[in-house]
């Protein structure tokens, strides 16, 4: 998937990657994708940390065309998943980048092309738990559900 989500994206990145597995983590806990789902994802509004919404995007079936993603701008990187199946409301995922990882990928390192894109793939290979931490729902990074005029960018 990861493939097919870099020619979707134009490139292979970790960021990307964990964006793709977040989507699909969210995809097998909450058994939704595409109109069964909805996303609200929180990073800085620039590159690397906007690859993460196209690995969400690509992924989960969240799109900005079906209205079932939202951006917030924030500082860290963190997205909350849930079922927009109006039978079965409340259930969810809440995911942050872990720690860890988060300085491994700001470590003050110039990498070529082919260094990021090998780094994409190691990502994305890793242990779930390697890769984020999931918050309790009072933790969650899910903003309020206000409605369209809520989103920040």
């Amino acid at each position: 998937m990861l493939e097919a989500a870099g020619r979707f994206h134009g490139h292979i990145g970790p960021w990307l990657a964990l964006g793709v597995r977040a989507g699909l983590l969210a995809r097998t806990r909450l058994h939704a994708w595409h109109f069964g789902l909805k996303a609200d994802v929180r990073c800085p509004e620039s590159t690397p940390y906007t690859c993460f919404l196209d690995g969400v995007q690509f992924s989960a079936g969240c799109t900005m065309g079906k209205g079932n993603i939202r951006h917030h701008v924030a500082e860290g990187c963190s997205v909350a998943f849930r079922t927009a199946d109006t039978a079965a409301p409340g259930r969810s995922v809440a995911l942050q980048v872990a720690p860890d990882l988060w300085a491994e990928l700001h470590q003050d390192r110039h990498l070529t092309d082919q260094q990021v894109t090998l780094l994409g793939y190691s990502v994305f290979e890793r242990p779930t738990e390697s890769l984020f931490r999931e918050c309790s729902p009072d933790e969650s990074p899910e903003p309020d559900d206000t409605g369209p005029e809520s989103n920040e960018s």
